[in-house]
Formats: structure tokens, C-alpha cells, sequence
């Protein structure tokens, strides 16, 4: 069965990310996408509209989540939160999709017509943006506390490296 030109796309990116990986070398995320746009540029073809659909997608939501902040001055001061350290932010993201809130659509609304449950959602979707944050986090705590353990603080060696250590630490 002949694989979907997306599929081809994504095969591609992951074939450019380990031959950088197997060079041993630090690279950017730009160095991937030049490469595999040099290399496959007839995918593009095909692709073309999905890909500048879903980029756009991506810049209209960091439009939309940096957009100049409104301050609703009389709002605040209703409500009582006239504090010099509150930020009304002038949209929120109500995430569509509420199985999916960090990667799914958003719908963005006003903040000054936003419903308590558009909060709900919004404060839902950032609670489990932070709980992967900090997980994220803890799992490269982690990892930089065992490489530490293996080669100290002040050094130039990588992960890898560190690895390769504790493995023949192990068997020594």
C-alpha cells in the first residue's frame, strides 16, 4: 500500500533528525526543516496548502495569545480587582475540545464576554499545560541530577557520554 505523502513528510523529518543525531552534533530546529525541505521538495506539492493551513493555524494562535492587552478599566473596578499586579488579559482560549485542551482547537473570546464556564475551560487547559510542564521539568531534573552523579558538576561531557561512563562503571 503506498504511504500517504504526510506520512512520506514525517518519515522524512525523522530520517533528517537521526542522521543530525548520529552526527553528534548540537542543531536547531531550522537545520531539520531546511534539510528536509532540500531534500524532498516534491512533497511539498502536495502539501503545500496543508502545511501553510496548519502554520498559519500556529501563528494565529500566538497572534491571538500576545494580542495587546485591553485593559477594561471599569470592569476591574467593579469586580474589585483594581490591584496594580492584576493583568485582564484581553482574550482567553475555550478549548473545543476538551479531551484534547493543549493541542486541539480553541475558540478565543473576549474576555468581557466570556462565561464562567469559558473560564472553567481556560483554567482547565492551563492546568494541564502546567502539570506537563512540570513534569517535563522534573523528568530533565532528574536526568541532569544522575549525569551529575556520574561525571560532576563542571564538565563538557554529554548525556551520552555520562552514559557511556555509568555503563562502564557497572561492569568494572
Amino acid at each position: 500500500m503506498r504511504t500517504s505523502r504526510r506520512s512520506e513528510l514525517t518519515e522524512a523529518i525523522r530520517e533528517t533528525v537521526a542522521a543530525f543525531c548520529a552526527a553528534g552534533r548540537r542543531f536547531w530546529n531550522r537545520d531539520i526543516v531546511d534539510t528536509v525541505i532540500e531534500q524532498n521538495g516534491d512533497l511539498f506539492a502536495d502539501l503545500g496548502r496543508q502545511l501553510a493551513r496548519e502554520k498559519l493555524f500556529d501563528l494565529t494562535r500566538r497572534v491571538m495569545k500576545t494580542a495587546a492587552e485591553v485593559t477594561e478599566a471599569e470592569a476591574r473596578l467593579q469586580l474589585g480587582l483594581d490591584l496594580p499586579e492584576f493583568e485582564m488579559p484581553n482574550l482567553i482560549a475555550v478549548p473545543v475540545d476538551i479531551l484534547n485542551p493543549l493541542n486541539g482547537d480553541c475558540e478565543w473570546v473576549p474576555v468581557m464576554h466570556a462565561t464562567v464556564a469559558d473560564l472553567d475551560s481556560n483554567l482547565r487547559m492551563l492546568d494541564v499545560q502546567i502539570a506537563a510542564d512540570q513534569r517535563r521539568r522534573r523528568h530533565i531534573a532528574m536526568l541532569r541530577q544522575r549525569v551529575v552523579a556520574v561525571v560532576g558538576e563542571k564538565t563538557e561531557l554529554t548525556v551520552a557520554e555520562a552514559a557511556a561512563l555509568a555503563r562502564e562503571m557497572q561492569s568494572a
